[in-house]
């Protein structure tokens, strides 16, 4: 079992107990929770540092990065929507992420998402297959939180356009 200590900053490059002591000595919100990794992924965490601290770091660097991506793809409220409609169910890693465009060309051709959602499908499809791993897998993440939000059955729209950070 692996503690994670949630922080709002940055992790230090500190030890296990002297990262804990310092958000201690700060007045920092400690959140306690446990995860359990494949013994090759805490390998990779382990190499990186204290465990806490280096989860801490990556899971912000990750976040951050997603969101720069989500803010650099133009996608309208339409699009987006045929693409969380489409990953409804979908598991895509950083492997199968540059080909998520695919998924989409399968849910245009085969269930008429264009048609449903008002969208050039051929065009969507060119657009993400334009896009960058990183921004592929931001669009992917976005469309995962959609499926896990509570109240995403309210206003689709709404929801999809916060997620995917549609102005």
């Amino acid at each position: 079992m692996i503690c994670l200590l949630i922080d709002s900053r940055p992790g230090a490059d500190l030890g296990e107990e002297n990262y804990i002591k310092e958000l201690l000595s700060m007045g920092e919100r400690v959140v306690r929770t446990s995860i359990s990794p494949y013994p090759s992924t805490l390998e990779r965490i382990k190499e990186r540092g204290g465990v806490s601290p280096v989860i801490e770091r990556d899971i912000n660097r990750l976040y951050d990065m997603y969101s720069r991506a989500l803010r650099q793809v133009s996608l309208t409220g339409e699009e987006a929507c045929l693409i969380v409609d489409c990953l409804n169910g979908a598991i895509h890693d950083a492997n199968s992420a540059p080909m998520m465009w695919a998924s989409v060309a399968d849910g245009i051709e085969l269930d008429g998402l264009d048609t449903k959602w008002n969208v050039d499908g051929p065009a969507l499809v060119d657009k993400l297959k334009g896009l960058t791993e990183i921004q592929s897998m931001a669009i992917i993440d976005a469309a995962e939180r959609f499926w896990v939000t509570p109240d995403r059955d309210q206003d689709m729209a709404v929801t999809v356009a916060e997620l995917f950070m549609i102005k």
